[in-house]
């Protein structure tokens, strides 16, 4: 979708931008969320959401079709594993679920970080061996994809850390906390610099 960018809203829509005309209005509003879209995300050919309402929704607009998973929980993070197979969610029940993409099957729960307030974000490490998230306690922690097992508990700061990015094709993280951005490299994820914001 190189000329449209879609965007989420508290207002519980999505809407499509056509990039090149530039123009004050949506080519498309796409609104069957029930409540605010928290986290959105894109592919070649779909936009995942997840809501506040509890929903993953993957638009395929290839196929023009509509699929919508429940978990439950207000979501607040989501993103495609790096083979396109995988949905990864973050919910305000401090619990990670992956699920497959096209079924809506749940393969895995990861429980033992905290998020009850706060809109953090989750990911899957650049080989999709590991699952990634925030934590309200200033940590970020790391399970084996397929074990389930918490691999790596990493204190970050003493506030919340709010959001964090594998790199595509490294083993290098980046995280932002109040007041800074830190890039994490290596297998023990050492601080290798500071940015202030």
């Amino acid at each position: 979708m190189p000329l449209c960018h879609p965007t989420g809203s508290i207002d519980s829509s999505v809407r499509c931008w056509d990039c090149r005309s530039r123009r004050p209005d949506p080519i498309q509003i796409l609104d069957e969320a029930k409540d605010g879209v928290s986290s959105l995300r894109v592919s070649d050919h779909e936009i995942l959401t997840g809501c506040v309402d509890g929903r993953v929704r993957r638009y395929d607009l290839r196929a023009g079709e509509l699929c919508s998973d429940y978990v439950g929980s207000s979501i607040t993070s989501i993103c495609f594993s790096k083979d396109g197979q995988c949905v990864l969610t973050a919910s305000l029940d401090s619990t990670l679920r992956l699920l497959d993409k096209d079924t809506g099957e749940l393969l895995g729960e990861y429980t033992g970080h905290k998020n009850t307030a706060y809109k953090l974000d989750c990911c899957l490490s650049e080989r999709d061996t590991h699952v990634g998230s925030c934590s309200e306690d200033g940590k970020v922690c790391f399970w084996d994809l397929v074990e389930g097992s918490l691999a790596l508990s990493l204190p970050i700061s003493s506030s919340v850390v709010q959001s964090l990015s594998f790199h595509p094709t490294e083993p290098c993280l980046l995280t932002a906390t109040e007041g800074r951005v830190q890039l994490w490299r290596g297998e023990s994820y050492a601080a290798e610099e500071e940015v202030p914001a």
